[in-house]
């Protein structure tokens, strides 16, 4: 599975340049937690609606909202703890 293919998977390919482009630095390790987040819940509404609605969270209330599509397996790991 690849990138685009994982997001599709997801329910977020909307999102693609924006987490592509979420690290100021550059770094693209964040990309292959996607594919496997794609290849562990496989296709389901409940990630794409959980995603939109940690993306507008972070919208309103983080200094830097772009950096929390490096974040989504901590928040979405925090949130099943």
């Amino acid at each position: 599975m690849n990138y685009q293919e994982a997001l599709q998977t997801l329910g977020i390919e909307d999102y693609a340049e924006r987490i592509f482009a979420s690290n100021s630095h550059g770094e693209l390790f964040h990309l292959a937690q996607y594919i496997r987040l794609a290849e562990h819940f496989g296709k389901t509404d409940w990630f794409s609606e959980w995603f939109e609605s940690v993306v507008k969270e972070a919208e309103e209330t983080w200094e830097r909202p772009q950096s929390v599509f490096q974040h989504i397996l901590d928040i979405l790991i925090q949130n099943i703890e």
